[in-house]
């Protein structure tokens, strides 16, 4: 008991300050969400003094929480891999029992809940008591194991001690009456039969279905409340895995086909984080290992591969990787680039995408003709092939990038002035990145001078910091940075043109830029705030941001800057500092919505802990009181507060 005692004692004496380093405030934030939502069933301590609940989301999880070495430890069978929402949930939830002097029941031995940890150490005192009877809800999900949590129980081998003991009658009935309770283990049951006979057209087909039933949802994830649905691969991929080991690797590739293309309907359709992409790659994984054993030839092993990653869009074919690892011989990759050559030289445009669409598919396409000429030591083709498709589809960049390589540096610059004038206008990021690659055979050949004119121009039309600072490693390495610096901040004091100071070193730039310049408002203070921050000199920052016109705080606004500046005046003018924060949060909790009353409590600790440098706590609490009375109805906001002045969370709890 005295173990139990000191780990409840250490829980309730937890801050909001303590959990949040723990777990984050995002965590922490959805954590209460969830324990004031009555998501938390089932509250139990283990003898050790761990807290166990099973908390309802997605699916229902078995959430474990446990004081290891004076710090929490938590582990929950749910996917996300680190401290959870469902942790801080039954922290919560344990804190309400303490404050409310509810017993916490001790849970048993053979709880359910303890085979989603089946490396908890098992205390030998634990009471025998019978098995509760839990109702599951849903299907466990795959376990994760803390190295907090290490094994010293050993399996008794009590269940193949009652198996051996069965007759044959009693075995077969057994697993008779599994399969019909069980769905899982009359389909695996199904396939090995399927197996033993040697014939696998009906597990195949029974794992066609099930891609198709699988596939006919879109996963979806919600962004508010972090519940969704993603579709369940597993036991296709353990099929997939059984016909594969049993020699079946035809037919893997051939259901492979169809779960990509189906696979990459439902990705497209969905709206989720990625989780429904990684369950279908988890099963391509297998077909891709099934491919080089397959009665394919070399050659269509290679065209299958090449097709199925033209089809994926989603990034669903990265293990493919290991398939092109394999040594393969020139014979193949010239077989390849022909039957390649021909497909691009026939390619069919397909008139109801648009243009950029077209383009993008017929380009992946020729790059895989150019990897294959490569491959095939016929790099000749390669650069007239590059010269074709660039005035077909525009990629002017990739023509240019192989004449570069080549040191054909004249062609080069031909071809990036033709692609600029061709791309300006309706590509205008391929435009950009040309040029880039002129000013690159600028700095190449060590004409740095014209070089750094490429960057004055670049600065000159988007004078922003991270401009102004390639304008100044340009200009440093031509050594004209003091007058070009000089005239820099010159035009964003004033907006007068560089070319009009008598000391200008730099040339015109070979490639100016073109179209509408936005209009700019001089002096332009974000610009020359950033730079006085890099230059730290927290008088001439205060200098530029108290001239600022007002500014409208609209919705979502997380005053980036103001924070910055914050943050480097700080140590010099910290009453300005505060004054910041204090508007930062302010406009936040204006918003009256929960989030941003968490980003408002960042601002507000800043200013609790600055005033407290200060010897100012007075002044805290004062601000505090106010911030309470104009705010008295915000009850979310009410709790915020709360865990702010360094209250244990048992205390401002209900």
């Amino acid at each position: 008991m005295a173990k139990i005692n000191n780990k409840l004692d250490f829980i309730k004496n937890l801050s909001w300050d303590d959990l949040r380093e723990w777990a984050g405030n995002k965590i922490v934030s959805r954590g209460q969400d969830y324990q004031k939502s009555g998501n938390v069933k089932d509250l139990a301590i283990t003898p050790d003094g761990a807290l166990i609940a099973w908390v309802l989301g997605t699916h229902r999880y078995a959430t474990l929480v446990d004081v290891q070495k004076g710090e929490l430890a938590s582990d929950c069978n749910c996917p996300y891999d680190d401290i959870c929402k469902h942790a801080v949930a039954v922290v919560l939830e344990g804190l309400d029992y303490l404050k409310k002097k509810k017993e916490i029941q001790l849970c048993s031995k053979k709880d359910k809940r303890l085979e989603a940890f089946d490396d908890i150490e098992l205390d030998e005192e634990w009471e025998d008591e019978e098995e509760e009877e839990w109702e599951e809800k849903d299907k466990p999900l795959p376990r994760k194991v803390p190295s907090a949590f290490k094994s010293k129980a050993k399996s008794s081998g009590s269940l193949q001690a009652f198996l051996e003991d069965q007759t044959k009658p009693q075995l077969v009935s057994l697993v008779q009456e599994l399969a019909k309770s069980i769905p899982e283990v009359h389909q695996a049951l199904e396939d090995q039969q399927a197996l033993s006979k040697g014939t696998v057209k009906q597990m195949a087909q029974s794992i066609r279905r099930e891609i198709n039933k699988l596939s006919s949802e879109p996963g979806w994830r919600s962004h508010w409340n972090d519940e969704g649905y993603t579709p369940d691969y597993s036991r296709v991929q353990e099929r997939l895995e059984v016909l594969l080991a049993k020699g079946y690797a035809d037919e893997v590739v051939s259901l492979g086909k169809e779960l990509l293309e189906a696979g990459t309907n439902q990705v497209g359709m969905s709206d989720d984080e990625g989780e429904t992409g990684m369950e279908i790659s988890s099963c391509l994984e297998i077909v891709f290992r099934a491919l080089p054993k397959s009665t394919l030839s070399s050659i269509q092993q290679m065209l299958w591969a090449v097709d199925a990653e033209l089809l994926d869009e989603y990034d669903l074919c990265q293990d493919l990787e290991k398939f092109w690892n394999q040594k393969f011989t020139k014979d193949d990759w010239n077989k390849l680039a022909d039957i390649l050559l021909e497909r691009l030289n026939n390619f069919i445009i397909n008139k109801k995408e648009d243009e950029f669409s077209r383009n993008y598919a017929r380009d992946r396409l020729s790059d895989w003709v150019i990897q294959a000429l490569q491959s095939a030591g016929r790099q000749k083709e390669i650069i007239p092939l590059c010269e074709q498709e660039a005035e077909k589809t525009g990629s002017y960049t990739r023509l240019v990038n192989r004449l570069v390589e080549d040191k054909r540096l004249k062609e080069a610059e031909l071809w990036i002035r033709k692609g600029i004038t061709v791309t300006q206008k309706k590509w205008p990021g391929l435009s950009r990145g040309l040029r880039d690659t002129f000013r690159k055979i600028r700095e190449k050949e060590g004409n740095r001078l014209q070089a750094a004119s490429f960057r004055a121009e670049d600065f000159f039309n988007d004078p922003t910091l991270i401009t102004f600072k390639e304008l100044q490693r340009a200009a440093d390495k031509a050594k004209v940075w003091p007058e070009v610096m000089a005239a820099a901040m010159e035009y964003l004091e004033t907006g007068t043109p560089p070319q009009k100071s008598p000391s200008w070193p730099l040339p015109i730039c070979e490639i100016p830029l073109t179209g509408n310049q936005r209009k700019k408002e001089f002096p332009i203070i974000p610009t020359l705030i950033d730079i006085a921050m890099v230059e730290k000199n927290p008088t001439k920052v205060l200098y530029w941001y108290d001239r600022q016109k007002p500014r409208s705080y609209s919705w979502g606004w997380g005053g980036s800057q103001d924070e910055q500046v914050a943050k480097a005046v700080v140590d010099e003018y910290p009453d300005r500092a505060v004054a910041i924060w204090k508007k930062l949060a302010e406009n936040l909790i204006a918003q009256t919505k929960p989030k941003a009353y968490e980003e408002a409590a960042v601002y507000l600790r800043k200013v609790s802990q600055t005033l407290k440098k200060l010897n100012k706590p007075k002044d805290w609490q004062n601000y505090l009181i106010d911030l309470r009375q104009k705010n008295v109805r915000k009850i979310r906001f009410i709790e915020t507060l709360d865990s702010l002045d360094g209250r244990r969370i048992i205390e401002s709890l209900k």
